[in-house]
């Protein structure tokens, strides 16, 4: 079941829209959650020898037998979101104790302490359930030790499982193996073969989410044949579902509730109420995603009556909330309301504080959507106060966004002002005491939002501005593990350039005077769409708001993020990891599933390019210069990095390039840094970095290291570079290790590094970002934004030189470039004391990139103006290889000059 995650999201209502449509929307919050884990220390894994055991022992019951078919359908659908939520949901959010029950066999000769450890154990699954995973694990961890003591195997693999699952839910996949290794061991020892089979199925499921698909698929078929060979029907059960989902994913609902229904009657079958439940769950989902609503209230009131008539409060609560749900989404408040109640009603049953809190704030949002500001507004408060008595800085400062936005809502915008401003105080206190922590950076987001959206309904833009980018440098000081000079020392941070401050509306118009340029900035407002600011060089600040329904898209737009994230597939750019998607050459279903589908007819995609134009150029067009030599200065917020404005096409096939010379900053104030740095810059040398032996990096967290793949073309470039430039600053292969760049790096006049930018946090020290340079010693080749910043940025440190550093390649461990990938990056490097860098948004084929480098350099020579030069370069590939994936995948950041 999914009860913690979606009670989770319940008090972020602001991220629901956005990561509900977004394939790593379960992803995300098991990343975010993973921080609320204790850290436990566990011993060295041997995982190979493990495996190999594991492996070992399923091959000799035949696994490799299974039907190819049905096995191929489950894997495709294990590549879309909804199985990424139902990976989690039905093996994590909702542990299964039945499947390993050591409570049947307690007796009345029961020892006080195996009653103890058991009444332990259900309250860790309790506490995992509603979301309070810290204290989970250490009801757990009791469990494990009195079960150990006493010598319950059942016990000790039952506790170890759901240690496992609890780390899974947290994202902590690796950590999760640990105990579903060691239970799998206890399980196969004592021959329990349904627990056996359901840890197999976890370790795939952890496998996956590791990015080995291979170890991930021979768990899962493993599993399977332990079930076929026991004859198990709730697994039966549970794999039509999961085929259920592959049709779903595909967007084949009809199929798909065909096979849930299957799977409901197989359910019933065999009594089991929890494969029941989660049948009754997938056809309810089915529905509610169609929009058929009174379909979906159905199946959520069969499985309340399933929940209460089992007396489980927590399900009866997840139940009443997914009916009232669906009462909203139809616009039926009064239904709503009443189911709210209810739900609150059964929160304070259970007597747990933060359950009654959740369902009171569900309540509070309802009245909120229904006008009812005032019942909502004195709801937020109990939340608040409660906060406010536990100490609880996190949960004061997201009830304080709630109350605001009640507030704004009713007309009170000055009263939602100071609640905000308070919430800034939290956020605020949390930074002095902890230092940077990811913990609360959504929340407050949220509070940088809805402050925006106050100044707005009061009439002050200029002040929104301001505000904006004051989140804006909260944002990347959080990012950059850095403080500003203006907080105090003691918070355990490095302090950030003094540049880096919260600018005034004269400060912004300055700099756009000494940019000589158009500044644009972009703010996501989730309820409202977007927010954007117009500076020219004069100094006139022009704001208009974007409603994405309202623009002219050709094709719907639900959210801006859903739009970005279908450029690379709209190019034709493939994932690492990836594959295309099979073109299916009749209408018949894979071998193996239950049912089949007719050919489908073609559908036209929508063309992310085209509805981006329409989104945020269209409306702005007439305050932009018709000057194509003219700066225009893009600041995007978060994943707008991801966005190739150069790309950008009109609906007459024009590209956003051949009207202006674009650059793109993290914030407006960030120029003024850039600005200063540019004045500092000094060296002699060019130096040309191409195709290091490269390091080896886990593809994802907790994988195996591998070697990236080699850039030859890159060497060769680089020769050329070196050659056009006439610098004898070249390191190839080996000689590129990370002290020889380095030393070269400090007085060069400027870099060019044909190798990977690694848009990710590969060492896991918290800022995204590293450079893929030669091992060479006790160095792993790796340098990354923190030792950038450790390095160069300190005030009394020595600081880069360099004018200007290109990158060639890009490289994500999670396939695909990210925001805070970008801006961690570059804004080390500007930090760092470099005013001007050109990172890539995606690793472009080599012949075009190539060129695309040979012509810039050309460019630069003849004008010293980099933007210029890269426009031009970009417009001379343009015209030679028209798909943007040649020629526009390169953002340069920070000064053109």
């Amino acid at each position: 079941m999914k009860i913690f995650l979606r009670y989770f999201l319940l008090l972020f209502p602001q991220k629901q829209e956005k990561l509900n449509s977004q394939k790593g929307f379960y992803l995300f919050w098991a990343a975010v959650l993973s921080l609320l884990a204790p850290f436990y220390l566990l011993p060295p894994l041997s995982a190979a020898s493990e495996r190999e055991n594991i492996l070992k022992n399923s091959q000799a019951q035949g696994d490799e037998d299974l039907i190819s078919g049905v096995r191929a359908s489950v894997r495709k659908s294990l590549q879309t979101a909804r199985t990424e939520k139902a990976a989690i949901t039905k093996q994590v959010v909702k542990p299964d104790p039945v499947t390993i029950d050591n409570r049947s066999q307690t007796s009345d000769r029961q020892s006080a302490s195996e009653f103890n450890a058991d009444k332990l154990l259900q309250l860790g699954i309790r506490q995992h359930q509603t979301g309070q995973f810290q204290e989970a694990l250490k009801s757990l961890q009791r469990a494990l030790k009195l079960y150990q003591e006493i010598g319950s195997r059942p016990g000790e693999a039952n506790v170890l499982l759901n240690i496992g699952e609890t780390y899974f839910t947290l994202g902590q996949y690796l950590r999760s193996l640990a105990f579903y290794y060691q239970s799998l061991d206890i399980l196969q020892g004592i021959g329990d073969q349904p627990g056996a089979a359901k840890a197999l199925d976890n370790l795939g499921n952890a496998y996956f989410y590791l990015g080995d698909e291979k170890q991930a698929k021979d768990f899962r078929d493993a599993a399977q044949k332990l079930r076929q060979e026991i004859g198990n029907p709730k697994r039966e059960a549970a794999f039509l579902g999961n085929v259920g989902i592959a049709h779903e994913s595909e967007g084949e609902y009809p199929e798909a509730i065909a096979l849930y229904k299957e799977q409901l009657a197989t359910a019933r079958e065999s009594r089991n109420p929890n494969a029941v439940l989660d049948s009754l769950n997938n056809l309810a989902e089915a529905y509610r995603t169609l929009g058929q609503y009174p379909e979906a209230i159905d199946f959520y009131q069969q499985q309340l009556l399933i929940a209460r008539k089992s007396g489980n409060v927590t399900d009866e609560g997840y139940f009443l909330n997914s009916i009232a749900d669906a009462f909203e989404a139809q616009g039926q408040y009064p239904e709503a309301i009443e189911v709210r109640r209810q739900q609150v009603a059964i929160a304070q049953k259970t007597g747990d504080v933060a359950l009654q809190l959740i369902a009171l704030n569900n309540l509070a949002k309802t009245y909120q959507n229904a006008g009812q500001f005032e019942q909502a507004i004195a709801l937020y408060q109990e939340p608040l106060e409660a906060a406010r008595k536990t100490g609880d800085r996190l949960a004061e400062g997201t009830a304080l966004n709630n109350l605001a936005f009640a507030l704004l809502k009713s007309g009170k915008p000055e009263e939602a002002k100071e609640t905000l401003l308070n919430s800034v105080k939290t956020w605020d206190a949390i930074r002095a005491n902890l230092g940077s922590t990811n913990r609360y950076l959504d929340a407050q987001t949220t509070t940088y939002q809805r402050l925006q959206q106050v100044l707005i309904a009061q009439k002050q833009p200029i002040a929104a501005l301001e505000m904006a980018e004051q989140g804006r440098i909260r944002s990347i000081v959080d990012l950059l593990r850095l403080r500003l000079s203006t907080e105090p020392v003691g918070s355990g941070l490095k302090p950030a350039p003094k540049k880096l401050t919260f600018p005034t509306i004269e400060e912004i118009k300055k700099i756009a005077k000494q940019e000589n340029a158009t500044l644009v900035e972009y703010s996501i407002i989730p309820d409202e769409g977007l927010y954007v600011w117009v500076i020219p060089p004069s100094g006139e600040v022009t704001f208009r708001r974007i409603e994405l329904g309202a623009q002219n898209t050709i094709f719907p737009v639900s959210s801006i993020e859903n739009v970005i994230a279908k450029i690379p597939e709209s190019l034709g750019l493939q994932a690492p990891g990836n594959p295309p998607k099979p073109k299916e050459s009749s209408g018949q279903a894979p071998a193996g599933n239950a049912t089949s589908s007719p050919a489908k007819a073609p559908i036209i995609q929508p063309k992310p390019l085209l509805q981006l134009h329409q989104l945020l150029i269209k409306p702005i067009a007439d305050l932009l210069p018709e000057d194509p030599n003219a700066r225009v200065i893009f600041i995007p917020q978060k994943e707008m990095f991801r966005i190739p404005f150069a790309a950008l096409v009109d609906v007459y096939g024009n590209s956003l390039i051949d009207k202006h010379t674009i650059l793109t900053a993290p914030a407006i104030q960030v120029l003024a840094l850039t600005k200063e740095q540019r004045g500092k810059t000094s060296g002699g040398n060019r130096l040309v970095v191409g195709n290091p032996v490269m390091p080896r990096i886990a593809p994802a967290l907790g994988q195996a290291p591998k070697a990236l793949p080699p850039l030859a073309n890159a060497e060769q470039q680089a020769l050329e570079i070196a050659d056009f430039l006439k610098t004898k600053s070249l390191l190839i292969g080996n000689q590129a290790t990370k002290a020889a760049v380095l030393e070269q790096m400090r007085k060069a006049k400027s870099v060019h590094l044909g190798t990977y930018a690694i848009l990710d946090d590969v060492k896991r020290q918290g800022v995204p970002g590293a450079i893929a340079l030669s091992p060479g010693g006790s160095d792993n080749g790796l340098l990354t934004s923190a030792e950038i910043l450790e390095s160069f940025a300190q005030p009394k440190g020595q600081h880069l030189r360099p004018e200007l550093v290109v990158f060639t390649a890009v490289e994500n461990g999670k396939g695909k470039t990210t925001g805070d990938g970008v801006i961690g990056l570059s804004t080390s490097l500007i930090a760092a004391g470099v005013p001007t860098a050109i990172v890539p948004l995606w690793s472009a084929p080599d012949a075009p990139t190539g060129a695309l480098m040979s012509e810039f350099y050309k460019q630069l020579k003849q004008n010293d103006d980099k933007a210029k030069a890269l426009r031009q370069a970009m417009l001379k590939i343009k015209q030679q290889n028209p798909n943007p994936k040649d020629w526009a995948g390169f953002t340069l950041i920070g000064e053109p000059r």
